[in-house]
């Protein structure tokens, strides 16, 4: 069934009057305003004023002329120097430079502001902690061009930042995991993923947007799945670009980590109430209770099994994945023997050489699982009616 705009999504678009609480200030380039914009990048950032600073450089550096893109930096109510930083970026940048703030509201507030605000017929969505490599939105305007229907949207690879080298975690730990879609076109709308993706603007306003309300884990209520599942309503598809290449570059300790899972887990249950499909059950690996098996059967056994990739599509290889995380990660295991195993590894380089990715990831989904366990368990009867309006905004 089609599923139009939900509650708690925006319908009120940005303007740049001082009258509605908006400002958004231009910086035209150094020759001035020039030809419309091809594509809009939609920056969303929280409290990472240094990074951003890098995140806009990578922008300017990309091998497109400076009047064939536009920045829009949303500022979700940064308590940091954020403002001084797109000040001086406003200034010096050599590209089309907006920027919004409102009051802190959360990413799918955010992101909607700047597709709202955008000029051009497509965006792209990264984080504030994505540096692109210098093709890599030429890579997404290629990609568009080869497939121009509304419905199609273009995912680019995101990789772990060199640079991050200054813990075990960070050299170890892949957060995205890209590689999974090594020899893949074309991709199920789970992977609707906001850190790097592109879409043709109207298709988005017509049949999507993202939620702005959260779920009882805070703002971590996988916001860019849900809307995902929304616009595969409308036929939305998504095309796996490997050469819109960005860098993730952010500082992140273990207990970040796993917090975050945490929170991610205390949301499943309420997204899941939103995006039924049996589907996500497999790709999320939750087999907790009996609408969890009966997901996996409907999803293996049924028309749906092509929306699932890889490992997902084999039933007695997953099945034997459940079995080994029960033995081997559960939550005796990672608190009594992980966590201190890869803790102590940061100290002592003889250990460290043993430690290996699937380490932190057992970790940080146990911590995902006890999530889901309590969400489930403090799981109101009914979705409360959330509101559709959200905080004042501002600018410089």
């Amino acid at each position: 069934m089609a599923v139009g705009r939900p509650a708690g999504c925006g319908a009120k678009a940005c303007r740049s009057t001082k009258g509605d609480g908006h400002l958004i200030q231009p910086s035209a380039g150094p020759d001035g305003p020039g030809a419309a914009a091809k594509i809009s990048v939609v920056v969303s950032t929280y409290k990472r004023a240094e990074t951003l600073r890098e995140t806009c450089a990578r922008l300017a550096a990309q091998d497109l002329p400076s009047d064939a893109f536009e920045v829009i930096v949303v500022d979700d109510g940064s308590p940091d120097h954020t403002q001084d930083v797109v000040r001086e970026l406003l200034r010096s940048l050599p590209v089309r430079l907006r920027y919004l703030r409102h009051d802190n509201a959360g990413p799918g507030y955010t992101q909607n502001r700047g597709i709202e605000a955008a000029s051009a017929p497509l965006v792209l969505l990264i984080a504030d902690d994505i540096w692109l490599k210098p093709q890599a939105l030429r890579a997404h305007l290629e990609a568009h061009e080869r497939h121009p229907e509304p419905e199609v949207a273009v995912l680019g690879r995101v990789v772990q930042s060199p640079r991050l080298t200054e813990t075990l975690l960070l050299r170890t730990h892949d957060p995205f995991r890209f590689g999974q879609l090594d020899g893949l076109e074309w991709l199920p709308y789970y992977f609707f993923w906001g850190c790097n993706i592109s879409f043709k603007r109207s298709f988005m306003t017509a049949h999507g947007m993202f939620r702005e309300d959260h779920g009882p884990g805070g703002v971590a209520s996988h916001e860019d799945t849900e809307v995902g599942y929304r616009l595969a309503q409308h036929g939305l598809r998504i095309r796996y670009e490997q050469a819109a290449v960005g860098e993730h570059y952010h500082h992140e300790t273990l207990e970040h980590f796993i917090g975050r899972a945490y929170m991610r887990g205390l949301n499943y249950w309420w997204f899941r109430d939103l995006a039924p499909a049996p589907e996500l059950s497999v790709r999320y690996r939750t087999i907790t209770d009996w609408r969890c098996v009966g997901d996996h059967v409907r999803a293996w056994w049924g028309p749906r099994r092509a929306l699932l990739i890889g490992g997902d599509r084999r039933p007695l290889q997953l099945l034997a994945t459940y079995v080994a995380r029960t033995l081997v990660f559960n939550g005796w295991a990672v608190d009594r023997i992980w966590l201190p195993l890869v803790r102590t590894a940061e100290r002592n380089q003889r250990l460290a050489n043993w430690v290996r990715p699937m380490m932190y990831r057992g970790i940080v989904n146990r911590s995902f699982y006890r999530g889901c366990r309590d969400g489930k368990l403090s799981r109101p009867r009914s979705q409360p009616e959330r509101p559709a309006t959200g905080p004042r905004l501002t600018g410089l």
